[in-house]
């Protein structure tokens, strides 16, 4: 089976009832700061707490990361809110596999703004463009079994768990397990049209 080709660069802004993910830009720093910096945020992702020169560098990261072309390939999304431009979280989907058409997700959102469905209302907007824009057959999100609220965003979006890994890796000084979760595209369909 030939590799598929899946488009390079989405459409973006996109826009949901109440939020815009957009590409990150320099006036980002600040608030990308607030929970890249919190140790509570960041427990459950693969960096530490970032002080502002690591948040500078990585924003330029992210500036760039808007398109995918090879494996390995971020596109990097501020979530905002559509009322005021508010920076609530940070979304991204890797390319993982050209050849099985798989792209990944990951999302980490502002402590201060949860409980609002905001990382809901994002990530199934990350799906939509994984799905429609990308093309993917298949989508993963690799999460922290401790991290129940991630874990209960996917199931609620219809992700599928698919593997819990029991003390598979060493994750900030602590041996931990990983719950895998997975949907493919007609899953995804019909979800959408149920």
């Amino acid at each position: 089976m030939a590799a598929v080709e899946l488009p390079a660069v989405p459409d973006l802004p996109v826009h949901t009832a109440r939020l815009v993910l957009r590409p990150f830009e320099p006036g980002d720093l600040e608030p990308l700061l607030v929970f890249h910096s919190d140790p509570d945020a960041v427990r459950y992702v693969p960096y530490p707490p970032r002080d502002r020169a690591a948040v500078a560098t990585v924003l330029e990261r992210k500036s760039a990361s808007t398109a995918l072309r090879v494996e390995g390939d971020l596109v990097e999304l501020a979530v905002t809110r559509a009322e005021d431009g508010l920076l609530v979280g940070d979304v991204m989907l890797a390319l993982r596999s050209v050849e099985h058409e798989t792209l990944e997700v990951g999302y980490i959102f502002s402590p201060a703004h949860g409980g609002r469905g905001y990382a809901t209302e994002a990530v199934r907007a990350l799906l939509d463009l994984a799905f429609g824009t990308f093309g993917a057959r298949r989508v993963v999100a690799r999460v922290d079994a401790r991290n129940a609220p991630s874990r209960q965003l996917l199931e609620r979006l219809g992700v599928r768990l698919e593997a819990h890994l029991v003390e598979n890796e060493w994750f900030k000084g602590e041996l931990t397990s990983e719950v895998d979760y997975a949907v493919l595209a007609r899953e995804w369909a019909a979800e959408a049209s149920g």
